[in-house]
């Protein structure tokens, strides 16, 4: 097999802007195509009135490997990003009455629980945490950080002879089942089942390995200087660094198949762009639609309506807040939350009076944020896809 010299990624999100950073330090040469003015993809700024919004994804862990990246390409996230670790997590509240809010310090978030819930829900949050850190150790290696997981080379790593830990993870129980063997109270079952929505998915339909999303953000969940739009900058600025080079404003019309191999790309303007490989960072329905060219389409099958995952209803506002003294991260729980999920799963649509999460953008995180004032506010409503 001829050697990869030149590349072409299509999507400047994070994904794509990863790889031209990895591919460049490499010695490949890469162009990164994306149809929007600016990198980042669902990490992006919207303008809200007066004011600029990250409309995409608020929250960022698992810091090691944005580190590692970096590293391998001979720099330093630090130098690259202001980051800073909050010492909550985030605010929760009810319809039906409570308010609970989760701290980076497990003891801390216990004493919490168990003023809200009392004292035996505060154990089984103890003893959650301990069982996340567990799930987590477990797949950490051999299926998290691993090249192209799947359940198979989840058992071929962990060998035959080692089950127990795996079976330990427990993937063939639903996350809101096994919640209830730690939680009494149904509203914190609610609030860990949230969990499923990082994935798209729903609490009653998700394996309760999710559950090692806790101990996720128990290792740190960061605030970026600059929005997540910034981490975005960053990795262009990272690949750059290595030769990348990023063309925006240029939509992708046919990924371009020779002998059964991509060989480059045509632009919806007619200029095609040759390559010994192609990268794409978007949604795999749109190669297996067709979207890219019937030559592509091959490459992936395409998941009908009726599967994909939960989206979101997204609302980006600069307005003045009252009533509640919002943090960084809120979350406002719907209060039939299995009819929450039914609705958008089984009708294809959403609930009366869904679950609200807000990032107010403008809030110092902690117990000093201001009750009121203007805030840049990201609300989102889980929808069906």
């Amino acid at each position: 097999m001829r050697p990869v010299r030149t590349v072409v990624v299509i999507g400047a999100g994070m994904g794509g802007l990863s790889a031209a950073a990895d591919l460049a330090r490499q010695g490949c040469d890469v162009t990164v195509l994306d149809r929007a003015a600016a990198p980042g993809g669902k990490a992006r700024m919207v303008p809200a009135g007066s004011a600029s919004v990250s409309g995409g994804p608020t929250v960022f862990t698992m810091r090691w490997i944005f580190e590692q990246l970096f590293s391998d390409c001979g720099s330093r996230l630090e130098d690259a990003l202001k980051l800073s670790k909050p010492d909550l997590l985030a605010r929760h509240a009810w319809r039906e009455g409570g308010q609970l809010d989760l701290f980076a310090d497990i003891d801390q978030s216990a004493d919490a629980i168990g003023m809200f819930a009392g004292a035996k829900d505060a154990q089984g949050y103890r003893d959650f945490c301990a069982r996340s850190r567990a799930l987590y150790q477990t797949l950490e290696h051999s299926f998290i950080a691993a090249q192209q997981p799947s359940m198979a080379e989840l058992v071929r790593r962990v060998g035959l002879t080692n089950l127990g830990p795996m079976l330990q993870t427990t993937p063939f129980q639903s996350l809101w089942s096994a919640l209830g063997r730690h939680f009494g109270d149904a509203r914190l079952r609610q609030l860990f089942g949230r969990y499923s929505t990082y994935v798209g998915s729903s609490p009653w339909l998700t394996p309760a390995t999710l559950m090692l999303v806790a101990h996720v953000e128990q290792d740190g969940v960061w605030l970026v200087d600059g929005g997540m739009h910034a981490v975005a900058t960053a990795l262009a600025e990272l690949g750059r660094s290595k030769g990348a080079r990023y063309r925006y404003n240029a939509h992708v019309d046919q990924i371009i198949v020779e002998g059964g191999r991509a060989a480059g790309v045509r632009l919806a303007d007619g200029e095609v762009i040759t390559a010994d490989a192609v990268v794409f960072n978007g949604d795999v329905s749109a190669l297996g639609t067709g979207l890219l060219g019937a030559s592509a389409a091959s490459a992936a099958k395409p998941v009908p309506a009726a599967a994909r995952s939960l989206s979101a209803i997204t609302w980006c506002l600069h307005a003045p807040t009252s009533g509640f003294n919002l943090d960084y991260h809120n979350v406002f729980f719907a209060n039939d939350y299995e009819r929450e999920f039914m609705a958008v799963f089984k009708e294809r649509t959403v609930c009366d009076a869904p679950t609200v999460y807000i990032c107010a953008e403008d809030r110092t995180p902690g117990p000093g944020a201001a009750p009121n004032g203007p805030e840049r506010l990201l609300m989102l409503v889980n929808a069906p896809a």
